[in-house]
């Protein structure tokens, strides 16, 4: 419609020829030829601005899903923790009820049979002993997980600030001094997500494919895997697409990520891919 309105105006700045077109066939033909060309290039214009706003919708869906994905991951780890602290409550409670009902109820004194009094003892001339030596403590020190937990918890928090960049380099900061470390499954994954919601691809799929390749107890493995199946799908690779996110449905079935990796299928399928 805009375009149809830009013509119409371009049409009325062409108005005086028209009285002069009206008798001279050649001016009817160059005229009608200078309305073409503005149409094609008001309708070319407004096509480019379309596919520009469609690319910054997409990125903007993108960034939102990352988001999403953060936001749930929160709910989940705060879940757990209540799951844990419940758990824990009810061992404490059951134990505190096993020791109450295990112990004996204290001997009734009668006033016949009086108490005797204790001979007094008397220790043994014999040298002191010395104390025993305390066992080394093989346990660390709890302090050793603090300054851990506060770098994936730096770099967790830019990523929900949507401060992607600095969340990547806060994420490979981590793995980097932590490669074993108790959150470094998840910071590998978060680190391919930041990758995946800026829309550097490739980045991101090595992110993922490291977790799969090097962290085979990571809760995170569903989720990787299928992020490697939609990496490949939005790089056009759609065979590679496909058998990544059937190896989720085969390898991970009950997992939440075979749902979406169903999905995708399904998507593909339609889009006859």
């Amino acid at each position: 419609m805009r375009a149809r309105m830009l013509v119409f105006a371009g049409a009325l700045l062409l108005l005086p020829l028209f009285a002069a077109a009206a008798e001279d066939p050649n001016a009817q033909m160059s005229l009608q030829a200078r309305i073409m060309r503005l149409e094609r290039i008001v309708e070319g214009q407004s096509g480019t601005e379309l596919l520009t706003r469609i690319d910054s919708l997409q990125l903007e869906l993108q960034q939102l899903q990352g988001v999403i994905e953060v936001q749930t991951h929160e709910i989940e780890e705060l879940k757990s923790s209540r799951q844990g602290a419940n758990q824990d409550f009810d061992r404490r409670l059951h134990e505190l009820e096993s020791r109450t009902s295990a112990a004996p109820p204290p001997a009734p004194v009668t006033a016949s049979e009086p108490t005797p009094a204790a001979a007094p003892v008397t220790a043994p001339a014999t040298a002191p002993s010395k104390p025993p030596a305390a066992a080394p403590s093989t346990a660390p020190p709890a302090a050793d997980a603090a300054p851990e937990q506060a770098a994936y918890q730096q770099a967790f928090a830019l990523l929900k600030e949507a401060r992607y960049e600095k969340a990547i380099t806060a994420f490979q900061d981590y793995l980097a001094r932590y490669p074993a470390g108790k959150n470094a499954g998840n910071a590998q994954y978060w680190l391919g997500e930041a990758y995946y919601v800026t829309r550097q691809l490739k980045e991101a799929q090595q992110a993922f494919q490291t977790l799969m390749d090097n962290m085979p107890t990571s809760p995170k493995r569903p989720d990787a895997l299928l992020k490697i199946g939609f990496v490949h799908y939005e790089l056009g690779q759609w065979d590679e697409a496909r058998k990544s996110l059937n190896e989720v449905i085969k390898t991970f079935p009950a997992a939440p990520a075979a749902k979406l990796a169903d999905n995708r299928l399904q998507r593909m399928k339609k889009e006859g891919h």
